[in-house]
């Protein structure tokens, strides 16, 4: 395709090398790295799990769980007892009626890294992480009363056209 655009000019392909070619495309450069450059990986770290395990133990529909699927574990195949949590599914189970839910959902909607990000995609970072009963009814209902967010909503419609206002009659109307 760019072969038959290129036929009909007249020109010479000259080779700079890579020091001398400051217009090449930087991405095809390779990155030398020394031994003294530090590089860094950002990942969420959970450093309030002590809390919540702690938290956990004193709850007694957690301690209830707990016991029943220590008991039995084939009669809860979805769950399963790891470092003092049950997994749902992989996900951090929690009583809906826990109190460090409120906390959960500030930190997950409102954190400085993520900022106020709305109903979905909180939905989508917890389901991530952790499961609970009513989940999707708790977030809903944290957002919206959270009044520094309802008071910065913006309008989620189609900007307003111009104006098409009627042509000016030209005798009184008779019927409407």
């Amino acid at each position: 395709m760019y072969l038959a655009r290129l036929m009909g000019y007249d020109y010479t392909i000259h080779y700079h090398s890579g020091s001398s070619n400051v217009v090449a495309d930087a991405l095809s450069r390779i990155l030398e790295i020394s031994p003294g450059t530090l590089l860094s990986l950002s990942v969420p770290c959970f450093t309030f799990l002590e809390e919540l395990k702690r938290q956990l133990h004193t709850d007694p529909h957690y301690t209830t769980l707990r016991q029943a699927i220590a008991a039995n574990p084939t009669a809860y195949p979805e769950h399963k007892l790891t470092q003092d949590l049950i997994l749902h599914k992989g996900r951090i189970w929690l009583p809906n009626t826990f109190p460090f839910i409120t906390s959960l959902l500030a930190e997950f909607y409102s954190s400085s890294t993520v900022g106020h990000i709305g109903i979905a995609k909180t939905m989508a970072r917890i389901n991530e992480n952790f499961v609970w009963s009513g989940i999707h009814k708790d977030v809903q209902q944290f957002i919206t009363m959270r009044l520094d967010c309802q008071h910065t909503k913006y309008e989620a419609r189609r900007p307003a056209r111009l104006l098409c206002p009627l042509p000016v009659p030209l005798r009184q109307w008779e019927d409407l």
